[in-house]
């Protein structure tokens, strides 16, 4: 019985440090969290991934960032089509990094860039604050 409790104690351990090596405590947020706000720690990393299909000649571009965030990167494009497939879909990955305390709104807009000064047809909005 002595041995069980041990092996019992080992891999519990062993589950816990997995589980705390994979949380770096970034925040992922989609499209349902649209309208909403978040805090960050300084340094700590935000994701967004929100719909998107390049193929229809929309894409998302981030109008407003505030000062308390740096943006980390190009935002990434994945899609489960296979490659060539026109009118699939996938998700656009944005990154952005809590850059020092403060606070703001972080506003994405889903248009066509050469289109001009047209009205999005979508809008995503959060307010951030970096603590």
């Amino acid at each position: 019985m002595r041995r069980a409790t041990i092996v019992w104690v080992v891999m519990t351990l062993a589950i816990s440090a997995a589980a705390v090596a994979g949380c770096d405590g970034d925040v992922r947020l989609k499209d349902d969290d649209n309208g909403t706000s978040v805090t960050l720690a300084n340094g700590e990393a935000l994701e967004l991934v929100l719909t998107s299909n390049p193929t229809t000649g929309y894409s998302w571009s981030a109008v407003e960032v505030p000062a308390c965030l740096d943006q980390d990167g190009e935002p990434e494009y994945d899609s489960d089509a296979l490659p060539g497939m026109v009118g699939a879909g996938g998700e656009d990955t944005w990154r952005f990094v809590g850059a020092e305390p403060g606070e703001g709104t972080l506003r994405l807009e889903y248009k066509k860039s050469w289109e001009g000064e047209v009205e999005a047809v979508q809008v995503y909005e959060i307010d951030v604050t970096v603590e």
